[in-house]
């Protein structure tokens, strides 16, 4: 097994962030200003300082909350007293309706349990060929270009995760529908913010704002692809084990009901427009740092050489990549693929010194507490040996979590790093990538963590390289 040490050169940059914190939070009107553009560029400075910064805005309390103990304290120990919000709901109520990710209580439990069995780790070993295949794939197509050429790499990403949980959760049933679900997804989170602001103001539901009409049309678009998925199913039976399946064969503990078609496609489009999107984001962002190190890069591809040789990537052997696994790691602290939690304060409470009236906003920014002053060293720069086992080790709970956290972790974490590994191992075996030396993509919080302007990289297939 490899060791998850520096490469012998050290070249890897401190990359300065290209999201730049204003030095305290800012009053309503320019926090709305940023906040609409890119969320991150409205998180104050001393967010990335102390522990808890509690701002009263005029219209809101907010409690941007950063220790790795409070963090816990919230998601955990006292989460009854920190429930999911109804902003949340009200900026998903088109898209994603009240399936496993924003419904809460009893609904949430029981949809949960239904899903779970799903995401057993001893079950996904024989998910990996198929990520492997999407992974090939992918490669076969960017052998159709010339070497180096600059190809779109978040879209590819997004394309090839697309047909990893088509196949896998849904057994190929989605791919008719893959254009249409992704172009619908992305116009319906490219300006979600402005549904986020919004909410946030409790403005009237009839009153405009920029995109809220195409936002709406693309959500509709997204669960009638949906539901033609699923009524396909209907009629050819809906015999398989796969999500779709289990979900339209479950029946509620407590009544002994089925879902409803609007509960099905609600969760259907949870797991197929939004499953597969924190891996080909993550994906996305180790690449684009693969290609500005390529000493990592190298190192990742002689890991791979020496564990795999030129053979597939098989389950087995995911576990004797650490370095591998190291990097992705490494690009989730820098670029998490969920960069952001929200609760809301049920009570008045004492929360780390300070005084939470009910009602107070919670939010717990990922990103920032990935690159908390207080917390690393260097926070900005991409140290994938941060990783190695027993540093990994010494880290509190709370302080890198890329998946959340407590009971609402996410729950395809292991099938998501799983499908990271096996693709991103795929990838580096057979190609290069190169970075251009001028495009330094800003990170944007549209519920996933996107790049601004997409993420263009050079591509060899090492087939063509001398």
């Amino acid at each position: 097994m490899t060791a998850v040490s520096a490469p012998a050169v050290e070249r890897v940059a401190l990359y300065p962030p290209t999201v730049q914190p204003p030095p305290r939070p800012l009053p309503l009107r320019r926090f709305l200003l940023r906040f609409v553009r890119n969320p991150l560029q409205s998180l104050p400075l001393p967010v990335y300082e102390e522990p808890i910064v509690v701002h009263d805005n005029g219209r809101s309390i907010v409690a941007w909350v950063t220790h790795p103990s409070l963090v816990e304290k919230i998601l955990l120990h006292a989460n009854e007293h920190f429930p999911k919000t109804e902003l949340e709901k009200q900026v998903f109520a088109s898209t994603l309706g009240d399936g496993i990710l924003t419904s809460s209580g009893a609904s949430w439990r029981w949809q949960r349990r239904t899903a779970a069995p799903l995401f057993r780790p001893a079950d996904l070993a024989n998910l990996v060929p198929a990520m492997t295949r999407a992974a090939e794939e992918q490669l076969a197509r960017w052998r159709g270009a010339a070497p180096g050429t600059m190809q779109p790499v978040d879209r590819d990403m997004t394309e090839t995760t697309f047909h990893v949980i088509s196949a896998t959760m849904f057994a190929g049933s989605a791919d008719a529908e893959a254009k249409a679900i992704l172009n619908a997804a992305d116009t319906a989170l490219a300006t979600i913010s402005w549904d986020i602001a919004a909410a946030m103001l409790r403005v009237p539901s009839w009153v405009w704002y920029p995109g809220k009409f195409r936002r709406r049309r693309a959500g509709r678009a997204l669960r009638a692809s949906v539901a033609a998925i699923l009524a396909r199913r209907h009629a050819a039976g809906m015999a398989g084990d796969d999500l779709l399946g289990r979900l339209a064969r479950a029946q509620d503990p407590d009544t002994g009901a089925p879902m409803s078609e609007k509960q099905l496609i609600d969760n259907l489009v949870t797991f197929l427009a939004a499953g597969h999107e924190t891996t080909a984001k993550a994906l996305t962002w180790t690449l684009y740092l693969l290609a500005r190190a390529p000493e990592w890069q190298e190192r990742v591809h002689g890991e791979v050489a020496a564990v795999i040789g030129n053979g597939a990537v098989e389950a087995r052997h995911l576990d004797e990549l650490p370095v591998t696994r190291a990097v992705l790691k490494e690009s989730m602290r820098l670029y998490p693929p969920a960069p952001v939690m929200t609760r809301v304060a049920a009570d008045q409470m004492a929360l780390g010194g300070q005084t939470i009236p009910a009602g107070t906003l919670i939010v717990i920014p990922v990103y920032a507490v990935h690159r908390h002053r207080k917390l690393w060293d260097d926070p900005d720069r991409f140290d994938p040996t941060r990783f190695s086992p027993e540093r990994e080790a010494a880290y509190k709970r709370t302080q890198f979590m890329p998946f959340g956290f407590g009971l609402r972790t996410c729950i395809g974490m292991s099938f998501a790093m799983m499908e990271a590994v096996a693709i991103l191992a795929t990838l580096v075996q057979h190609a290069r990538f190169g970075w251009d030396g001028r495009h330094a993509p800003e990170p944007v919080s549209r519920v996933t963590l996107r790049p601004r302007g997409g993420m263009p990289l050079m591509v060899w297939l090492r087939e063509d390289m001398p």
